[in-house]
């Protein structure tokens, strides 16, 4: 799947909620005839939030009352939706790593952890018994049995690989 990357600076309503562009408006998107949340879900990768600055802080990068998100979209919503607002900014794929590995998933876990499955293998270990190699392998992180595994989804350079996604760049971007 090609997609770009896109960041959106998102501000506040009057009434305290997200301010989010109006991408239903892009033309892309009325002619997929569905709402713009479920087209950045289908067509790309969905939503990557800032999780290290929210609306009520301020960092170097976003003032309060905004919070930064990014999207990888089809060429297509991306092309459209910088042309149309200025809140919406195309990122190279480093750029966008950054992000995503700094930013959206800092406070994911390494691994994931599947407590039954290591509970079963510490009975079994308890009692002096040898492991099979499907257990052995489940308690190797870097096996993708069942157990502990390497969360895929932290690190952009193992997320593209497993999700297929090829960040471009379009024809609107522009270094500064």
């Amino acid at each position: 799947m090609e997609l770009v990357a896109i960041k959106i600076k998102i501000g506040l309503k009057n009434e305290g909620g997200a301010k989010y562009p109006d991408f239903n408006s892009l033309q892309c998107v009325k002619d997929k005839g569905m709402d713009w949340s479920r087209y950045v879900d289908i067509y790309g990768l969905g939503w990557f939030y800032d999780t290290t600055s929210g609306h009520r802080e301020a960092s170097a990068d976003s003032e309060y009352g905004n919070q930064n998100g990014c999207l990888t979209v089809p060429a297509e919503f991306a092309e459209q939706a910088i042309a149309m607002f200025p809140e919406v900014t195309e990122l190279t794929e480093t750029e966008f790593e950054d992000f995503h590995d700094n930013k959206a998933t800092a406070h994911l876990p390494d691994e994931t952890i599947n407590k039954e499955v290591l509970d079963g293998i510490k009975a079994k270990q308890d009692l002096g018994l040898d492991l099979t190699t499907d257990q052995l392998k489940a308690i190797n992180p870097l096996d993708n049995t069942d157990g502990i595994k390497k969360n895929n989804m932290k690190k952009w350079t193992d997320r593209k690989v497993v999700q297929d996604v090829t960040i471009k760049n379009t024809k609107n971007f522009i270094k500064e």
